[in-house]
C-alpha cells in the first residue's frame, strides 16, 4: 500500500485535544452537513443557538432549527472527524481510512469507507469480503443477496422462506387481537354489577369478531359465575366460528350447571356441523360415566341420525372403580352410586392386583343414551343391545336398496 505520509495517522493525540474530544458533539445540520466541535454556551435556557467552538479551530453559530441532531462523541470519533478531510477519495485513500477505523473500532464509519471503496472499483475483493460479499456465480453477493435469489430472507434469527414470514406475521397479527380482545372483555366483565353494567352488557353482546374466541373460550372456562358463562355462551353462539363451536362443545360436557350446558346445546343443535356430531361421538367412550350421559344428551338434542350406532354401542358401558379404605383399620368399602339420567350399575367383578386393592368393572345401564335412541330413531327396545343392533343392520339394509327409512316421527 503506497504511503500517503499522514503523520497525524502514526501521532498521539495531545493532552488538549483529548480534553476538547471528551466534551465534543456533532451537530447533524438539516441540509447534509455535519459541525463538530464543544458547544460554549451549554447553560442556556430556553436554547435558541448553538455556540460552537470547532475542532478546525474557530467558533460557529448554529440556530435551533439548522440542527437535525446532535450527537455525543468519543475521543476517536472527534480524532476521526479531524483526519477524514485528509484521506483523498481514492481507493487507496478510502481503504487507508477504512483501516483506521477498523483499529480505533468505528464500525458504523468503516463500513461507509468500504462501501465507497467498493464504487470506485466494484471488484475490491478485500473490501467485499470485509463487507460480507461472497462471489455467486461470478458476482458479488452478500449473504442476504444471495438467500434472497433463493427465495429466503433473514427473519427472527435465521433464514426462512417468504411464506413462513408470512405465515409468522399472521400468526403475531392475531396474537395481538386476541390479547387486545382479552384485555376489553375482562374490563368489561369487572363492569358487570357496577352502575356501569348495562353499557358493559351491550358492548359484550356487540362482540362479533373472531379474533374474540379465544378470549371468550378462556372466561367461559375460568369465570366461577353461571350468569357470566351464559352471556359468553351466548356471544360465542351468534360469532359462530369453528373455534366457537369447539368451546361450546367443551363447555356442554364439562360446565357444572346444567343451564350453562344445556343453553351451548340449544345453539350447537342450530348448525348442523358434523365435526359437533364427531365430538359428542368421541365422549361416549369417556371412562367417566357423567360424560358419557352428557355427551347422550346432547347428541339426542343435535338430532344426527349417523349417531345411532355408537349410542347402541353405548347403551352399556363398563367403568373402572378401585376399592378405598373407610372408617376403622382393616375396614373398606366400594360405592359405585347412579349416572345422571338414572343410569344404574347392574353389578360387576373385582379383580385384586398384587394384594393391592380391588379395581372393580362395573357395567352401567345409560338411560340418557336411550333416551337419544328413541329421538332420533323412534323405536325402544329398552337396553337390549342384540336386538337394537338387529333393527340397525336391517334399516341399513333397506336404505342401501332405497327403501324408506320407517323411523316415528
Amino acid at each position: 500500500m503506497k504511503n500517503f505520509g499522514f503523520a497525524l495517522l502514526a501521532s498521539a493525540v495531545v493532552l488538549g485535544s483529548v480534553q476538547r474530544a471528551a466534551l465534543a458533539e456533532i451537530f447533524i445540520l438539516h441540509n447534509g452537513g455535519r459541525v463538530v466541535g464543544k458547544i460554549l454556551n451549554p447553560d442556556e435556557r430556553p436554547r435558541k443557538q448553538y455556540v460552537v467552538e470547532v475542532v478546525s479551530g474557530g467558533r460557529i453559530t448554529l440556530s435551533v432549527s439548522q440542527v437535525k441532531q446532535k450527537l455525543l462523541t468519543r475521543p476517536a470519533e472527534l480524532e476521526y472527524e479531524r483526519l477524514r478531510p485528509q484521506y483523498p477519495d481514492t481507493v487507496e485513500g478510502q481503504w487507508a481510512l477504512a483501516d483506521w477505523c477498523y483499529k480505533n473500532k468505528l464500525l458504523k464509519q468503516r463500513k461507509t469507507h468500504l462501501e465507497r471503496v467498493c464504487e470506485l472499483n466494484p471488484d475490491h475483493a478485500e473490501a467485499r469480503r470485509a463487507l460480507g460479499y461472497q462471489k455467486h456465480n461470478g458476482q458479488w453477493m452478500t449473504r442476504d443477496e444471495r438467500m434472497a435469489k433463493e427465495g429466503y430472507k433473514y427473519y427472527k434469527g435465521r433464514y426462512r422462506t417468504l411464506q413462513e414470514i408470512e405465515l409468522m406475521e399472521r400468526r403475531r397479527k392475531d396474537d395481538l387481537a386476541e390479547k387486545e380482545w382479552y384485555r376489553k372483555i375482562n374490563c368489561w366483565r369487572e363492569q358487570l354489577g357496577t352502575d356501569k353494567d348495562a353499557q358493559a352488557r351491550q358492548s359484550l353482546m356487540a362482540i362479533t369478531d373472531p379474533y374474540a374466541v379465544e378470549a371468550l373460550t378462556k372466561k367461559l372456562k375460568e369465570d366461577k359465575a353461571p350468569q357470566a358463562r351464559l352471556l359468553y355462551v351466548g356471544i360465542l353462539g351468534r360469532i359462530g366460528s369453528g373455534a366457537g363451536n369447539q368451546a361450546l362443545c367443551a363447555a356442554a360436557i364439562e360446565d357444572s350447571v346444567e343451564e350453562v350446558r344445556l343453553t351451548c346445546l340449544d345453539y350447537l343443535a342450530k348448525i348442523k356441523r358434523p365435526a359437533v356430531t364427531e365430538f359428542f361421538v368421541k365422549e361416549l367412550g369417556h371412562k367417566d360415566n357423567r360424560i358419557v350421559n352428557r355427551a347422550a344428551v346432547a347428541l339426542g338434542k343435535i338430532g344426527d341420525p349417523s349417531a345411532v350406532a355408537p349410542l347402541i354401542d353405548s347403551l352399556i358401558t363398563v367403568h373402572k372403580f378401585k376399592e378405598v379404605k373407610k372408617g376403622g383399620p382393616g375396614s373398606m368399602t366400594t360405592t359405585f352410586g347412579t349416572g345422571p339420567g338414572g343410569s344404574g350399575a347392574p353389578g360387576g367383578g373385582g379383580l385384586a392386583m398384587g394384594g393391592g386393592p380391588k379395581i372393580y368393572r362395573v357395567p352401567f345401564r345409560n338411560s340418557n343414551v336411550l333416551d337419544a335412541l328413541v329421538i332420533l330413531t323412534g323405536q325402544n327396545f329398552n337396553f337390549d343391545q342384540p336386538t337394537w343392533k338387529r333393527w340397525y343392520t336391517i334399516q341399513q339394509q333397506q336404505n342401501a336398496a332405497g327403501l324408506v327409512n320407517p323411523r316415528r316421527d
